[in-house]
């Protein structure tokens, strides 16, 4: 059992290079009382540390404020703040972007003395000078890296260790955004004919038709499924985290969703039901109502990167040249219901988008078909009127 200081002296936790960290507050030679922090090799050396600024400050003598640099912190913040507030995999997407790119540049910096220029420039280095792969983060990660920083030095400010958090003073290029690229019809109908008899063939379907993200469509469970009532529901998203498959509940409200499946996803989804009663009567298994949909042939939840290498040779099967990802799928399914002219809201609600300004500018390039159409319908109507 882990051991603990008492109520209203501070706390010693262990990080994860194995150090322990002591935190507690006292008064600083300016006169106020603020957190300071202590480190040690062991539980009990932070832990004496930590009693002797305690009792220098009850003693009202003025406590030196120990450097805290950036790396610590953020080990500290990863370790100790982040995993109450996000997701795992958002938590893991984090310590990756520190470990590769913040704490190799700016980890050495005292976390007080971090000044706007540092933030600027570290961030212009990271879109400009080749990275691990020969060349800049795009736009997009290095917005990331910035609301990483935002973040950390905003809970710092917090525990009263900042007095401003300086990469709000930075602004970050926005960057275009990656253009969207669906399927064509063609494309479509060739990847659906070459899909057909695979194990994955109804997880296509879905992404296709629905528009369900990759991790949704692995993570569903046969009773999230109403066949005869031809309705499905998105309760659960399957990820790979630390190297191991976790099943987690979706990123937001929004994309808790029940759906009404095409025709095509209940057919699919019948084969697949008769496919692994099939399978699981020849091993000797009894069939599980509440398994999951899509599993290997030993029964076990599927990969999510054997699902992308599957796609991959599925596209070469159906000769699609062209570079396609799994989540174009997503893209394509929105695509062709604004090109049929479904209410971007209904679409919204479809693909368990928070706002309807993330659907619409996703998907701005489809609009102006839509928008031709809905013109030609007032000139429809006002045709009539004036012959009225």
């Amino acid at each position: 059992m882990a051991r603990r200081r008492p109520n209203g002296t501070g706390t010693v936790t262990k990080r994860k290079d194995g150090r322990y960290h002591g935190r507690a507050y006292a008064l600083t030679p300016t006169g106020e009382r603020v957190r300071v922090s202590v480190y040690g090799k062991t539980w009990d050396e932070a832990n004496d540390k930590l009693n002797e600024v305690m009792r220098e400050t009850r003693a009202g003598n003025p406590v030196k404020r120990e450097v805290v640099k950036l790396g610590d912190y953020l080990d500290y913040w990863c370790g100790q703040v982040a995993p109450s507030q996000v997701r795992p995999s958002t938590l893991a997407s984090y310590e990756t972007f520190i470990r590769l790119h913040i704490k190799p540049r700016l980890g050495s910096k005292r976390l007080d003395r971090l000044t706007p220029t540092d933030i600027r420039g570290f961030l212009r280095v990271m879109s400009t000078e080749p990275g691990r792969h020969g060349k800049p983060l795009s736009p997009r990660s290095v917005q990331y890296l910035h609301a990483i920083l935002r973040n950390v030095l905003q809970h710092a400010m917090r525990e009263e260790l900042l007095v401003r958090n300086v990469a709000r003073l930075v602004q970050v290029p926005t960057g275009q955004p990656r253009e969207v690229q669906p399927l064509t019809q063609q494309e479509v109908s060739a990847l659906l004919t070459a899909a057909r008899g695979r194990r994955l063939y109804a997880a296509y379907v879905l992404m296709l038709a629905v528009g369900l993200r990759k991790g949704e469509a692995l993570g569903l469970r046969w009773s999230d499924v109403d066949l005869d009532a031809r309705t499905l529901r998105v309760r659960s998203t399957l990820q790979r985290l630390n190297g191991e498959l976790h099943i987690s509940a979706p990123k937001t409200s929004r994309s808790r969703r029940t759906l009404v499946l095409p025709r095509a996803c209940v057919v699919a989804l019948r084969w697949q039901r008769l496919r692994l009663r099939d399978e699981q009567s020849a091993a000797g298994r009894v069939w599980d109502s509440n398994g999951p949909i899509f599993v290997t042939g030993e029964g076990r939840p599927t990969e999510p990167r054997n699902l992308n290498r599957d796609f991959y040779a599925l596209c070469k099967k159906a000769g699609i040249t062209r570079h396609v990802r799994v989540h174009d799928l997503r893209h394509t399914c929105a695509t062709i219901l604004l090109s049929q002219g479904v209410d971007p809201r209904v679409i919204m609600d479809t693909l368990g988008h928070s706002t309807i300004g993330m659907t619409l500018n996703t998907y701005a390039h489809v609009l102006p078909a839509a928008n031709r159409a809905a013109a030609a319908q007032m000139d429809s109507a006002l045709d009539g009127w004036r012959q009225s």
